[in-house]
């Protein structure tokens, strides 16, 4: 053997080494004290996601095509729920956020860059946005965190975990909270509180491109469109 040869072949083995390890870390089951660590890395490597989600408080189940690239952009259609809130689409850009809803014929914009924070949160986000920093966030603040195992989400393997919440750190409330985190990429998958809120993914792909108008919204012809937050 030449020592050209020599030299592939020991590339080669160090680069199925480099998998082997990776693929080795993620299979195995992670301590509740390594969750927040895992997930912020993992996070990290996401670059998109898009799916359909289902998210449901108390008896109101709302159906939703969704696109996300993080820090700052998010689309998310309501194509089937209660009549007053089908056809809503929210899209989030770097500078502004648009609500809009048939129902009333309205489109809110919010000012992302200067809006004040409220009692329900700052003004031009959405749940769907913060997601996954909530998650971790709960995960950090939690004095009872539980891997349960490995198990199906969205059809992708996850980890499902239970803690229970310190409300005040989090929108999920107070109570029991059971996650399940893509083993990949550790982004909930699914989310059910105490609390009645349930949020699940029928499906997710990740680190696929999104078309950039996906992130462009014009308001419909006689719409009405209102401002808040920011400079009036």
């Amino acid at each position: 053997m030449t020592r050209n040869q020599l030299m592939a072949l020991a590339a080669a083995i160090g680069i199925v080494a480099v998998l082997a390890g990776f693929y080795l870390f993620n299979s195995r089951t992670p301590t509740a004290a390594q969750l927040p660590g895992r997930m912020a890395a993992a996070l990290e490597g996401m670059k998109t996601v898009q799916g359909r989600v289902d998210v449901t408080q108390g008896t109101v189940t709302l159906e939703q095509e969704f696109w996300s690239q993080p820090p700052t952009f998010m689309r998310a259609e309501v194509d089937k729920g209660p009549q007053g809130f089908q056809g809503t689409i929210v899209v989030l850009d770097e500078k502004e956020a648009w609500v809009y809803v048939p129902a009333l014929g309205l489109v809110t914009v919010a000012d992302r860059e200067n809006s004040p924070t409220t009692q329900a949160g700052q003004i031009g986000t959405s749940y769907l946005e913060t997601l996954a920093a909530d998650v971790e966030t709960a995960l950090r603040t939690s004095n009872d965190v539980q891997v349960i195992g490995q198990e199906q989400a969205a059809g992708r393997p996850a980890w499902r975990v239970q803690l229970f919440v310190n409300p005040t750190d989090t929108p999920f409330g107070a109570g029991q909270l059971t996650v399940w985190l893509d083993k990949r990429f550790y982004y909930p998958l699914a989310v059910e509180g105490d609390n009645g809120f349930r949020l699940r993914f029928e499906f997710a792909r990740f680190n696929q491109e999104i078309d950039p108008a996906t992130w462009v919204f014009v308001p419909p012809p006689g719409a009405t469109v209102r401002r808040v937050g920011g400079s009036q």
